[in-house]
Order: structure tokens, then C-alpha cells, then sequence
């Protein structure tokens, strides 16, 4: 219906906060988004949006009308949703977020078996930090979303769905590889290429450290990157060791470009959780949800690859003939 095209336009321009961007996002051209707006506009006889050649923003009657939009656009994919599972045939739109890795090295396997149980599904995909992503949720922007770690609030549910542990990332030629397990004291003797402050694998890895009594600050960081190819690279030439979740590291490892080690003590396991908010969901929150469950063994099949020898546990005794 063109009401429900002009609505989606006017929502998309107010969250690419351009109408160039929105044109690229919807596949129109600019003029024709400029057009939706102006009808819109006209329709409802009041004007929407402030606009001058730097940025868009709302006027108070244009942000009545963004919440009033979103709820409008929900209902209608709920409704379609309805009638086409009734029918047999389940097609849509489906919003969901993910963090950086998750997105990155879990979410291609994930949707890419979704989509060939329900290929008349279109699906849109959100990339953030945790922080980013749940606010993505709550305002509704997406149906639901998978996270590293858990989330405190009572109008979300957190299910667990997958766990991912971080490994310690070293050169494929490094002393350490042979060994496969450090102590915790000898992480001191490397530089470190880290993720940026703030990011939950670098929470976590600096939570596990104090709880084996070592002083994060205190080891040697060489270089704070956000991104885990770029990690990947520089620890591959050499300038420094990472910490990095094992999923990150499959292909280099397997290749032998990349060596992965563990740390003697550290629990470096976190869950991955489908956040999704609690109460009624649409339908196709629902089927997706419904096949994360029962599709999890076959997603890990894809994920998980083989990693050559079991996994050393040293001692004291041990540590000597290792070395």
C-alpha cells in the first residue's frame, strides 16, 4: 500500500538521518524519497522533518509520528506474517542484531541455513556493540538479537544459546604453540595487540586476569585495534600476541598462519544469548527463535573445526619437559 511505503521511507530517513542514505538503504533514487516525504507531509497537512543540506531532523510532529509508525509497520508484517503462516507460506521481514564477532563469524552460517528453510523471508541485519544492539531492541528497530554475555532487564528474556571461549592468539612459529598452555605469570613477557576498551571480549579478558590475581594495566600492550582481521594480521607478522574467540581464528589456524594457545586458569568461556523482548512476538520472531533451537547442533557442525591435538592441562611437574 503506498501509505505503508511512505511510512517505511520516512522512518528510514529518520534513522539514516539522510535522505541520500535512506535512497541507497530503500534501492530508490533520492528524488523519489524526497517525493514520499513531501505526500506524506501533504496527507497528514503538518510538516515532519526539518532538512537543510547537513542533517534531517524530527519536528514534534514528526516524532509523534515515527512511534506511531513503527507500531503501524509492526502490526502490518505481523498481520502478513499471520495470514501466510495460515497460508502455508511464511514470508516477511525479520530485523536482527548482532555484536562484531557474532555477526561476523557466527551470523553468515546462521541466517544462510535460515534462508533455505524460509527463503521467502527477507532479512535485515544490525551490527553494533552490545550496547548498541540492545538499544536496537528496545526501540524496536530489531526483532531480536544475539549477544556475548548476559543482559540485566526485566523487559527483555535472555536465553542462552551458544558458548564461545577465547583463546590466546600467538605467531604460527611461537614457542608457545608447541606447548599449547601457558601459565598466567608468563604473559607478562609479550606485547599485546588488544581489542578497544570497551569491547566484551576485552571486558572479559581483563575480568579473568583479576581473578587470578594479575594486574591487567601491567602487561604489555602494544597496539588497541577494533578490528579482528587487523588484530589477526599484525599478530600474523609478528608484532604481538591477542586474545581473540576461538571462532575468529578457525580458518588461520587451520591453515597454519596463526597459532592458538590457552592460558594455565583463566575461565575465558562466555555465553551467546538470543536476546528477544518478553511478551507476545511477532511470528517471525517466533520462527526464528524456534529455529535456533533446534537448528544449534547443525550451526555448530559449520562453526566448530577440528583443532589437531587435545587440549594440554600443565603442571608443575609438566612445565619443564614442555619447555
Amino acid at each position: 500500500m503506498v501509505l505503508d511505503d511512505q511510512l517505511l521511507t520516512f522512518i528510514t530517513v529518520v534513522e539514516k538521518k539522510s535522505f541520500s542514505q535512506a535512497a541507497r538503504e530503500l534501492h530508490l533514487t533520492q528524488p523519489a524519497v524526497t517525493t514520499q516525504i513531501q505526500n506524506l507531509e501533504k496527507y497528514y497537512g503538518v510538516r515532519l522533518l526539518h532538512r537543510d543540506y547537513k542533517f534531517v531532523e524530527l519536528t514534534p510532529a514528526g516524532r509523534v509520528l515515527y512511534e506511531y509508525a513503527k507500531q503501524i509497520l509492526a502490526l502490518y508484517e505481523q498481520a502478513q506474517a499471520e495470514m501466510r503462516k495460515l497460508g502455508g507460506l511464511i514470508r516477511g521481514r525479520l530485523n536482527v542484531g548482532a555484536t562484531y564477532t557474532i555477526a561476523e563469524f557466527i551470523l553468515p552460517h546462521l541466517v544462510g541455513l535460515f534462508k533455505k528453510e524460509f527463503p521467502e523471508i527477507k532479512i535485515t541485519l544490525y551490527m553494533g556493540n552490545k550496547e548498541e544492539v540492545c538499544r536496537y531492541l528496545a526501540e524496536g528497530r530489531c526483532d531480536v538479537v544475539l549477544v556475548a554475555g548476559d543482559c540485566q532487564n526485566r523487559h527483555i528474556a535472555c536465553e542462552k544459546f551458544l558458548t564461545d571461549s577465547l583463546v590466546l592468539v600467538v605467531p604460527s612459529h611461537h614457542p608457545w604453540v608447541k606447548r599449547g598452555v601457558v601459565f598466567p605469570s608468563e604473559l607478562y613477557q609479550e606485547g599485546f595487540i588488544l581489542r578497544e576498551p570497551g569491547s566484551s571480549c576485552r571486558e572479559l579478558w581483563e575480568r579473568a586476569l583479576k581473578k587470578v590475581g594479575l594486574d591487567p594495566s601491567h602487561l604489555k600492550v602494544v597496539m588497541e585495534l577494533n578490528s579482528h582481521e587487523a588484530i589477526k594480521r599484525c599478530v600474523e607478522l609478528n608484532f604481538g600476541v591477542a586474545v581473540l574467540s576461538e571462532w575468529v581464528v578457525v580458518k588461520e589456524v587451520n591453515l597454519g598462519l596463526l597459532g592458538k594457545v590457552y592460558v594455565e586458569g583463566l575461565s575465558l568461556v562466555r555465553n551467546i544469548n538470543l536476546v528477544y523482548p518478553k511478551g507476545k512476538l511477532s511470528p517471525l520472531t517466533q520462527e526464528f527463535l524456534k529455529f535456533c533451537r533446534r537448528n544449534k547442533e547443525e550451526l555448530l557442525k559449520k562453526l566448530e573445526q577440528p583443532w589437531g591435538s587435545p587440549r594440554v592441562v600443565l603442571s608443575e611437574e609438566t612445565l619443564p619437559a614442555l619447555a
